[in-house]
């Protein structure tokens, strides 16, 4: 049976035994730790690894002290996202912000399950874009994206991208878009709003500075394009934060 998406904050303080479920599932820490084991495979969970555990794979888990972690169950129709997830990930900064900020959300018994779909959909996007890169990738399309990395905060067109990676911007848009799965500014913009993310929440700066840190001079601007990407507006993912 089909399980519906739910994510909650879980705490854990026993033995689980060997199990499996129809849906996947992701294991994000908050505070403690576990030793769980997926597939024969054992890490250490804390805060900063994660667990996927695709469905039908099986797995247990050892509390050895109090702890609390969100569980979020993912519909097999999610598979595809999951695709090349590994059983255990490494955390950025920007990703536990985010899993924080999460926490924070839960709080509000009152969100629902679109909400939560929102919610988890951008999870997944943060975890997944930095596994994007491969060797295989064209070594022009690096230098594009490397030089997009370091012009966050600048005013920049594709006319600049394209000579940084000796190409015409026909050929950047469409490289980039079939070996980095969207457009470079579409990237760009991602980039912007992680690293806004980051700032907002492991950071005192004001809310101006850190818009012109990622390229932005007019605050209004800012304020919409981060709503639009994370849901909600940089104020209020402040205040969430504090909380």
């Amino acid at each position: 049976m089909q399980h519906s998406l739910l994510i909650e904050i879980h705490c854990n303080d026993i033995e689980s035994p060997n199990h499996s479920h129809d849906f996947h599932q992701l294991i994000l820490p908050l505070d403690g730790s576990l030793i769980l084991e997926v597939e024969g495979k054992q890490a250490k969970v804390d805060n900063d690894i994660a667990v996927c555990v695709s469905a039908s794979n099986k797995h247990s888990f050892i509390a050895e002290q109090e702890n609390r972690f969100i569980l979020a169950n993912v519909p097999l129709a999610w598979r595809d996202t999951l695709r090349g997830l590994p059983s255990f990930l490494t955390l950025t900064p920007t990703v536990k912000s985010y899993i924080y900020f999460i926490s924070c959300v839960l709080r509000d018994s009152s969100v629902s399950v679109l909400n939560q779909e929102q919610i988890l959909a951008m999870l997944l996007d943060l975890i997944t874009k930095p596994l994007n890169t491969s060797e295989q990738i064209d070594k022009r399309i690096l230098l594009a994206k490397t030089y997009l990395d370091d012009h966050v905060a600048n005013n920049i067109s594709l006319a600049q991208v394209a000579m940084a990676a000796h190409l015409s911007v026909r050929q950047l848009s469409h490289l980039f878009k079939v070996q980095l799965g969207l457009s470079p500014l579409n990237y760009l913009r991602d980039r912007r709003m992680n690293k806004a993310l980051t700032l907002l929440t492991q950071s005192t700066l004001p809310i101006t500075t850190i818009a012109e840190a990622v390229g932005y001079q007019n605050l209004s601007a800012f304020s919409d394009r981060f709503a639009k990407h994370f849901g909600r507006s940089p104020r209020v993912y402040r205040q969430f934060d504090k909380q």
